[in-house]
């Protein structure tokens, strides 16, 4: 029995590796892509759009998971991105690429959620923390790889390529959810209320805190992903295909460092002090890149760099000290922190898109580092769990 559960466990970190790199080649040119057919300044209303979606759709998948189960809404959802990523790929008409867009990226958020479904239910006798590490370096490796993939097909605004190579890396993820999870048993899906674990966790100093730097964390993600490609391409002047690879080489910390650091909050530092420490130095080298006008591809890798260094010690606290303080029985907390990502691609573009009415571009970055450093209020809020 626990051969055939470590079995399962590596079928889903295959899939998750998987799933992620079909997604990663698209990730810092979707925002490129969607400008296409909207104004600069109106290209963060999609994603905020999409984001209210996807906060429906996990307000409904609960009862989709009762109905059908887990294993057939993974197929469901799949099925619709692929369909998303072919539009995108070979229709050019501006308002259906926005929907299939926003129906592709809550596809996606929700098939994490059912890959977390497929996890959750194989690790009862397990070291969760362990094998969120795994889950999550697998996730990682593939964010590592996909911009380069990217960097090697994308010679000019050929976005096509982009949607037509993520749609055949999709086909693996569908053929081993056929071939090894199609009897997957469900275990039964308890309804959650989301206001009244939301309260639970405003009353709870330590994972407030923890929830608030999940939340700056992915705020953070959300205007890097959508504008740091428009940056670096249409205002620095790098190549769609630089500007990739050199989002890839910045993403290196994620593959390096994490396994690492977790190890260091449990032995050596508290999850507190490398928290803060993260906070200090994205949003020290966001500021930066305000400032920085050159087109150097050497000197731009260093600067997204050493602010991925500074994300990946926030990324792996927050899991880390989630995942400690929380047990089964507390997986109304997990659904809604799995929430925090969707409710930052809100309140973080639109943000964005209303500061850009009357601010340089150039700016917004000098107003992510200073958002950033505040979440240094947060950590140093929180008790260590050592």
């Amino acid at each position: 029995m626990s051969n055939s559960l470590s079995i399962n466990k590596s079928i889903v970190y295959v899939l998750v590796f998987l799933f992620t790199l079909h997604i990663t080649p698209a990730t810092y040119v979707n925002s490129s892509f969607l400008g296409e057919f909207v104004q600069e300044s109106s290209i963060g209303i999609v994603f905020s759009i999409a984001s209210i979606v996807t906060i429906i759709g996990f307000f409904y998948i609960r009862k989709v998971l009762r109905k059908i189960g887990n294993y057939k809404t993974t197929i469901l959802m799949i099925f619709l991105e692929l369909a998303t990523l072919l539009l995108m790929a070979f229709v050019d008409v501006g308002s259906v690429v926005i929907i299939a867009y926003i129906i592709g990226f809550t596809c996606r958020s929700l098939i994490y959620f059912n890959l977390d479904v497929f996890l959750e239910n194989m690790t009862s006798n397990e070291s969760t923390g362990g094998i969120r590490g795994i889950f999550l370096t697998s996730l990682n490796m593939a964010f590592l790889i996909g911009p380069f993939i990217a960097s090697l097909v994308m010679k000019d605004h050929d976005f096509w390529k982009i949607y037509l190579i993520s749609s055949f890396l999709l086909l693996p993820v569908l053929y081993i959810l056929i071939r090894y999870l199609r009897r997957f048993e469900d275990s039964t899906y308890e309804h959650v209320d989301i206001f009244k674990t939301a309260k639970r966790v405003y009353d709870h100093c330590n994972f407030y805190g923890i929830f608030v730097s999940a939340f700056l964390l992915r705020f953070f993600y959300s205007w890097m992903v959508i504008y740091t490609p428009i940056y670096l391409n249409q205002h620095i002047g790098f190549s769609l295909s630089e500007t990739t690879m050199i989002i890839g080489i910045a993403l290196i910390p994620f593959v390096l460092l994490e396994a690492l650091l977790g190890w260091l909050a449990d032995k050596k530092v508290g999850e507190k002090e490398i928290l803060t420490a993260g906070f200090i130095i994205t949003a020290g080298a966001t500021a930066i890149m305000s400032f920085v006008s050159l087109p150097n591809i050497i000197l731009w890798s260093a600067i997204l760099f050493t602010t991925r260094i500074g994300a990946s010690m926030i990324e792996v606290m927050t899991e880390t000290y989630l995942f400690k303080k929380i047990d089964s029985e507390d997986i109304d907390v997990l659904s809604l922190f799995r929430m925090v990502r969707p409710v930052a691609y809100i309140f973080g573009p639109l943000l964005a898109s209303f500061l850009l009415t009357f601010i340089d571009f150039k700016y917004l970055f000098l107003i992510l580092g200073s958002i950033v450093l505040y979440g240094i209020r947060y950590s140093l809020a929180i008790r260590d769990t050592r």
